[in-house]
């Protein structure tokens, strides 16, 4: 009885055939003697013995598998598995190769990542990025102590001082411009109802000032076709003509350069005028002295002055 219940204990049948596999792991991650041997989720066998390989630090499972109708092929795979409590198993994948392997036979081992695995495996990433934004924030915030010392923070104080000030400015600004705009509302009506006058009036008299930019444009046809070059040519030769006098005259040429040149025939001219003048007043004093050239009558010769 104390042998059939320690095999009881152990998982074993000690009434069935059973056959005996080996599976060779690096690793066994926790697997224990006694565990369960699976097959599509169904317990077809245990766990035996679990030690290291001769000579070698590769780990040998021993398995037994007490079902007797299940048949292993050759190229079949025993897997560490693990549940969500962390409980250690090992699972059969059959093969398909024609030839079965025989008891004693060396199964392909396989160890799939647990749950506990993939949560390290997923966490440790995050580990690291949570370590180096720790040691990031850190160095920030060693930055932020540096800037934001006592000068700066007074600095940052007065600052905000004058943008609120300068907010106040401008809403006392908005308020002046609101209160212009209501007073100029009535011109600024007055000035949109003239200009919808003058839109509506260039509308009314749309086909004046098409008629009056036909006539411009038929106005500057006639002067683009007028001969204009000619007019520009006997412009040309009559300016030329009056440098040509103006150069006699500054040569002292003719009369007018005489006049402008010679001081002499001015000086001759100012004198006679002044003689002329004389004579005149003397004319008008003394006229009895000049009878002989009166017309109203011939003076009597005998007569004595």
């Amino acid at each position: 009885m104390f042998y059939f219940g320690y095999n009881f204990l152990k998982g074993k049948n000690i009434f069935s055939t059973s056959r005996t596999y080996y599976a060779i792991f690096d690793n066994v991650d926790q697997l224990l003697p006694s565990a369960a041997v699976q097959l599509n989720g169904f317990r077809v066998g245990v766990v035996d013995r679990i030690q290291f390989a001769p000579n070698s630090y590769k780990v040998v499972v021993r398995l037994v598998i007490t079902e007797d109708h299940v048949k292993l092929p050759k190229n079949s795979e025993a897997h560490i598995v693990s549940d969500l409590l962390g409980t250690r198993t090992l699972q059969l994948t059959l093969g398909n190769a024609q030839k079965l392997a025989d008891p004693g036979d060396t199964l392909i081992s396989v160890r799939e990542l647990g749950i506990t695995d993939e949560i390290k495996n997923a966490i440790m990433p995050i580990k690291k990025q949570v370590e180096s934004l720790a040691g990031s924030i850190d160095t920030v915030l060693k930055g932020f102590n540096n800037v934001f010392n006592r000068k700066t923070q007074d600095g940052l104080s007065s600052s905000f001082a004058s943008i609120n000030n300068s907010i106040v400015r401008l809403e006392h600004a908005i308020g002046e411009v609101d209160v212009l705009v209501t007073e100029e509302r009535r011109k600024l009506s007055q000035i949109f109802t003239n200009l919808r006058s003058i839109t509506e009036n260039f509308e009314k008299n749309n086909d004046k000032l098409t008629n009056v930019f036909t006539n411009l444009d038929k106005i500057t046809d006639d002067v683009a076709k007028s001969n204009v070059n000619k007019t520009f040519t006997e412009l040309q030769q009559a300016i030329g003509q009056l440098n040509a006098v103006l150069a006699g005259i500054e040569r002292g040429e003719g009369s007018l350069g005489q006049l402008a040149k010679n001081d002499s025939l001015y000086n001759n001219l100012e004198s006679s005028s002044k003689n002329l003048s004389l004579l005149l007043e003397d004319l008008r004093l003394h006229p009895k002295r000049y009878v002989q050239f009166s017309v109203f009558g011939r003076k009597d010769k005998s007569t004595k002055n």
